[in-house]
């Protein structure tokens, strides 16, 4: 009934916030969403991405390029260095930009649709997911401004150290290329993970002995990403187990009949403190290892939802990388011994 009441004064906030705007000298998007974001900005790159496309979708391969550096990557520097490309290696950076010129022109009416979708204030999935989520977590306080680009494929969102030398990752970047290929509600949930990653991330570097290694570590990558899906469930109750996990439901059927195998490798990983190249695979679709695709989505939500039987969401993000080792490794071998308890007891 709580959670109820709050979502009903959170959807209340949209008429008033809409009224406030009609008060004042054109009312916008971008003013909307800098009320509700604390003072801070909605950069569009898309709208760059567009013009761009209307005058390179009949350029050869070379013109495209480098009409694509005159007019987006080097008016948006900073974003494309540290959020998409992530590398100096001239010869990757030519290859990612290649390959998203080949699949992009496949999208573009999606991703105009979507960037029509996402600036309207009547149906902006950003605007319900500021309101809602903050609605929610009430300590949750905006630090930078959100980017909507393109992300060359490679990501829906994610955090970045965007305009942040100290490497602290505080910024949400939208993928529109992505999202655009997305139901509205995939859209919300996936903006919802981001948004918590960006709560639980302006707690977790705020920590006097956080180190660069202590984030890195596998039982960490677990943590955040499983406490992402339990957050994005808490804002948007009522959905399907596998749209907060971005499953098909043949998926995660599948992997919970072998949560057990799954729970004792992923515990192996903790204990030997693999190193990111190890562990990496559970958190990606596509890869040449064994584990479950997107395995580690899934292990994470449920330690974290074993976790919140005695804390809430808010206080497990300020626990320290310590802590949550411990309450991984502690659920992860609960998991692990599950079925074999069940059969000892029949």
């Amino acid at each position: 009934m709580a959670r109820f009441k709050r979502t009903l004064v959170a959807l209340s906030l949209i008429p008033l916030l809409a009224h406030t705007a009609l008060a004042h000298k054109s009312p916008t998007y971008q003013y909307i969403l800098e009320r509700l974001l604390e003072g801070h900005h909605v950069v569009n790159i898309v709208d760059d991405f567009l013009v761009f496309w209307e005058q390179a979708k009949d350029k050869t391969p070379g013109a495209q390029r480098r009409l694509w550096k005159r007019m987006v990557e080097n008016k948006h520097r900073d974003y494309f260095d540290r959020a998409v490309y992530r590398t100096s290696d001239p010869v990757l950076r030519r290859a990612m930009l290649e390959e998203f010129l080949i699949r992009v022109p496949g999208q573009v009416d999606a991703i105009r649709e979507f960037n029509s979708t996402i600036t309207d204030l009547r149906t902006s999935p950003l605007v319900d997911v500021v309101i809602l989520f903050k609605a929610r977590f009430r300590e949750y306080s905006q630090q930078r401004d959100i980017y909507i680009g393109v992300s060359m494929f490679q990501f829906d969102g994610a955090v970045r150290p965007v305009e942040n030398e100290s490497g602290v990752p505080d910024t949400l970047c939208l993928g529109a290329d992505v999202l655009s290929g997305y139901s509205r509600e995939q859209v919300r949930i996936a903006i919802t993970h981001e948004f918590f990653h960006l709560y639980h991330f302006n707690s977790l570097f705020q920590q006097p002995e956080i180190t660069a290694s202590d984030c890195r570590a596998p039982h960490m990558r677990l943590m955040i990403e499983g406490m992402a899906v339990a957050g994005a469930e808490e804002v948007f109750p009522g959905e399907s187990r596998e749209s907060y996990l971005h499953f098909t439901k043949e998926e995660d059927e599948s992997q919970h009949r072998d949560l057990v195998e799954h729970s004792r490798q992923f515990l192996d990983l903790i204990r030997e403190s693999a190193p990111v190249e190890e562990y990496s695979q559970w958190f990606t679709r596509s890869h040449g290892g064994e584990a479950p695709p997107r395995g580690g989505y899934l292990l994470g939500y449920e330690v974290a939802r074993r976790v919140m039987s005695s804390f809430t969401l808010e206080q497990m993000i300020r626990m320290t990388p310590a802590e949550l080792r411990e309450h991984s490794e502690e659920q992860l071998a609960v998991m692990a011994e599950e079925r074999v308890l069940l059969l000892a007891s029949r």
